[in-house]
């Protein structure tokens, strides 16, 4: 089979080639518009785009467009989005965002540093958005920057200039309806992840604070007592503080023998959003100027903006009889009387975590929390150890859940992925009728 060279790879013969230029309608930058007022309208931005593709409405800014300046900025369907300033080293720009009829019907402008582009009738809009995007992921637009005082520009001369390929309108539209559908499904997948992640949230602010019992039921109000310090807690439950030393023992000197290798885990390997961990390294240790802990406790990161940021992590295994991490964190070792897990669900939830970070102490940038607000100052109701995990329980089985979506959206990326390297270069032909 004969080929042909482009910018996302080699294309079967039996597919044309076409550059962007030659079926641009609109090609043009947008506008940052002034101060919202009665009139603001949403402003798409580059932090609306993300790495696969999409464009996520969830954070839209809103901006003041004169009538004349919305009429010539205001986004149609099909249209195609692409960031063409801004990003850094580890982020390059060009990523790219397809404008949906229910978008354009929520009448959208664009900011500067975004590009729009409508294309005429020849060649199908969704298909060029997943050959923009294959670009992406290739690496292309990386090499098509340019950088001034720290701002990356994308080459849009050399863009709109690239070879991309154009196989027949019919099998456009069949490739574009494949990979819609499999962003589709992810799309759905991640509704599901969403909504198990809500429903955790609103479980936790619930069986944590004794309002809800473990069977899903609600306490009614002559089950709960009136405590001086947190108010209403549910009777058989004991207001203490999370250092109480029937709780946890904070920050524990554990032995250990210089020179041997132990689990490491450095701040980078604790997960944002109270995530857990992503890795563990192995070390040499040779001093004891870290922070140690055992299987069963927690890591607590405590300074900004790592503790802002949610980096908690209840350490449920390690290879070493003792681990070594960050002095930047808290340790915290749960007594027998505790289910271990249910002082990290305290330690994340909303109540306990935000009150920690607002007790931060020392200058700005470098402020943290002082380990001792968590033995005086801060308290939380205790049911007894069968109930704490009956209470873990019914709260992590979203985890697993949430797990098993997050590993499904994996194997529809890496599907999505194999499916873009074949089909937009023919490698893999389709049926035309579908």
């Amino acid at each position: 089979m004969m080929e042909k060279q482009t910018k996302i790879g080699t294309v079967c013969n039996d597919f044309d080639t076409f550059q962007l230029k030659s079926v641009l309608v609109k090609n043009d930058a947008g506008d940052w518009g002034s101060e919202p007022d009665d009139r603001a309208i949403g402003v798409i931005r580059s932090t609306n785009f993300n790495n696969n593709g999409k464009l996520d409405l969830s954070d839209i800014a809103h901006r003041t467009l004169s009538e004349k300046k919305f009429k010539e900025k205001k986004l149609f369907a099909d249209d195609i989005l692409i960031e063409r300033s801004g990003g850094s080293e580890t982020q390059p720009v060009g990523r790219v965002g397809f404008v949906t009829e229910e978008m354009a019907n929520t009448d959208y402008a664009f900011a500067n540093f975004i590009q729009r582009i409508s294309l005429n009738d020849e060649i199908n809009p969704k298909f060029v958005y997943f050959c923009l995007q294959q670009m992406y992921e290739m690496g292309v637009t990386a090499g098509m920057q340019s950088q001034t005082t720290g701002i990356r520009n994308l080459d849009w001369k050399q863009y709109v200039k690239v070879s991309l390929p154009q196989p027949s309108p019919d099998e456009q539209t069949a490739i574009a309806n494949i990979l819609s559908k499999v962003d589709e499904a992810i799309a759905s997948v991640q509704g599901s992840i969403a909504a198990a992640e809500r429903l955790k949230k609103s479980l936790m602010q619930n069986l944590l604070t004794g309002r809800m019992k473990p069977d899903g039921t609600l306490r009614k109000e002559d089950e709960f007592y009136l405590d001086e310090k947190f108010g209403r807690v549910p009777l058989g439950w004991e207001v203490k503080t999370i250092g109480d030393k029937d709780v946890c023992k904070i920050n524990p000197v554990y032995k250990y023998k210089k020179k041997e290798v132990y689990d490491f885990i450095p701040m980078e390997a604790i997960k944002e959003n109270f995530e857990g961990v992503d890795y563990v390294e192995k070390q040499i240790i040779d001093n004891g100027s870290y922070t140690r802990f055992k299987a069963g406790d927690i890591l607590f990161a405590k300074i900004t903006p790592c503790s802002e940021n949610g980096k908690v992590a209840y350490i449920d295994h390690i290879d070493s009889e003792v681990g070594f991490a960050s002095t930047e964190f808290i340790v915290f070792h749960p007594t027998e009387n505790v289910d271990g897990r249910f002082v990290y669900l305290l330690l994340s939830s909303g109540n306990v975590h935000k009150l920690a970070i607002s007790l931060m102490e020392g200058t700005t940038g470098r402020q943290r929390i002082p380990w001792k607000i968590f033995r005086n100052r801060i308290f939380v109701p205790m049911p007894d150890k069968v109930e704490q995990t009956k209470i873990v329980d019914k709260i992590l089985a979203f985890d697993k859940q949430i797990k098993e979506n997050n590993n499904k959206i994996a194997v529809l990326e890496r599907l999505k992925k194999s499916l873009m390297q074949n089909l937009l270069t023919g490698k893999v032909r389709v049926n035309n009728k579908i």
